[in-house]
């Protein structure tokens, strides 16, 4: 290959070079578009995952609300039931009491008078037989008055926890359902839609960091032809001054020869030799005077 089809080749190589350059630098260009949006997108995703984290934790509260109301119902039911069971056993007591007098002062009433009788004044035995046997049904009549009123008034504390415990009930009931529709529109339907955005964004951000990950592989290809292209540079340039260094060494071998040989042909006829030519007489030893 001559010099000139070097330096042509040589020219190809650096124009080839200068659009590869230009190529790099769209594709650098280009992948710092898609980092860009990428990124962006990552962090709107960050920011309504921040948002979604939020959601999740008030729904978890809700939850756990609706769970510890729940409990509570479950409780208050129970105690219910207890109080049911306890109301319905008394009344059936209080219904072997059904013919017993309500009216205890007046049993008692009629006790100490019959026990003033016995006590203070003499009666006869008959009498105070028959008085003592009636004391003896008071005493028993008022045992079973006094469980009666007993009996009636614990209906009546149990009737009235009944009906509180059935308003407690009412109102955990109440709260329950308004906890549950709270959590619909303030909390789970705010979660599926951040979800499905969410998703719909990852969706993007995937799609630009495969455009990324594509140019990224592009650019590495480019640049590997650059190094590949450059090293064929570099080869040119290095046989291209090779060869001129051979080409100026020979064209100065020839330059010399051409002055020697003029030099000897002066020598030879007598003439005055310049400086340059009796140089280079002397330098190849070449040299003699004339006698």
């Amino acid at each position: 290959m001559t010099i000139t089809e070097l330096e042509n080749r040589l020219y190809e190589l650096r124009e080839e070079l200068k659009k590869l350059n230009i190529e790099i630098n769209e594709k650098e260009s280009e992948i710092e578009q898609y980092i860009s949006k990428r990124d962006s997108l990552h962090s709107e995703i960050k920011k309504l995952s921040e948002e979604l984290k939020k959601l999740n934790q008030e729904q978890a509260e809700y939850r756990r609300r609706i769970s510890e109301l729940r409990d509570q119902l479950k409780e208050k039911k129970k105690i219910l039931e207890e109080k049911r069971r306890e109301y319905m056993e008394i009344k059936e007591e209080l219904k072997t009491l059904r013919n017993v007098r309500d009216n205890i002062e007046e049993i008692e009433e009629r006790l100490q008078r019959l026990d003033w009788l016995l006590q203070t004044k003499p009666l006869p035995k008959d009498d105070e037989k028959r008085i003592s046997s009636e004391v003896e049904r008071l005493q028993n009549e008022l045992i079973l008055a006094r469980k009666k009123r007993e009996y009636s008034n614990k209906l009546e504390e149990l009737s009235i926890k009944i009906k509180n415990l059935k308003e407690e009930i009412n109102k955990i009931r109440e709260e329950i359902g308004k906890n549950k529709e709270e959590l619909s529109p303030k909390v789970l339907e705010p979660c599926t839609m951040l979800r499905e955005k969410i998703k719909e964004l990852k969706e993007k951000a995937d799609q630009w960091h495969n455009k990324y990950l594509e140019a990224k592989n592009n650019l590495q290809m480019l640049e590997a032809n650059k190094i590949l292209l450059t090293s064929q540079i570099i080869e040119l340039q290095n046989m291209l001054k090779k060869y001129r260094e051979e080409e100026n060494s020979k064209k100065i071998i020839e330059l010399k020869e051409k002055l020697k040989t003029q030099a000897k042909a002066k020598l030879t006829s007598g003439k005055k030799l310049s400086f340059e030519e009796l140089k280079i007489l002397i330098e190849d030893d070449e040299w003699s005077s004339p006698e």
